[in-house]
């Protein structure tokens, strides 16, 4: 027989009061956790912008480019956490862009003093094998 509800002292919780708490907590630590491998990628693990874009640009074979994609080169480079990868990067695109024709077709020709820099700073960083 299960005790009457007269009967159950009145800082006693339910079985399903109890069963409803419990829930709360591990939903609760499922959240905290979840936020924690979020943080622990978005930090860590995602690359960032100016290591993603070593691979395109640290060539040194000429490059033509849209200026929607030179912006978002150079948005790139501009945005690193590096300070490496952005000074050599904002730097060599800079200095290697020409513009051609009426189309705004930007060719990014860097000289081979810019593109050693830059690829030195992407192999320091890790986004160019050695």
């Amino acid at each position: 027989m299960s005790p009457s509800p007269a009967a159950t002292p009145e800082w006693q919780m339910t079985t399903r009061a109890r069963k409803s708490f419990i829930g709360l907590i591990v939903g609760a630590v499922i959240v905290l956790l979840a936020g924690s491998v979020w943080m622990t990628y978005d930090e860590q693990i995602r690359q960032d912008p100016g290591l993603r874009a070593c691979s395109s640009f640290a060539r040194r074979a000429p490059v033509e480019l849209t200026e929607p994609e030179y912006q978002r080169l150079q948005d790139m480079f501009a945005r690193s956490t590096k300070a490496s990868l952005r000074e050599h990067g904002v730097r060599a695109i800079e200095a290697a862009m020409t513009a051609r024709g009426p189309s705004m077709v930007a060719v990014v020709r860097p000289s081979n003093a810019e593109a050693a820099a830059l690829r030195a700073a992407c192999v320091s960083e890790g986004a160019l094998p050695r």
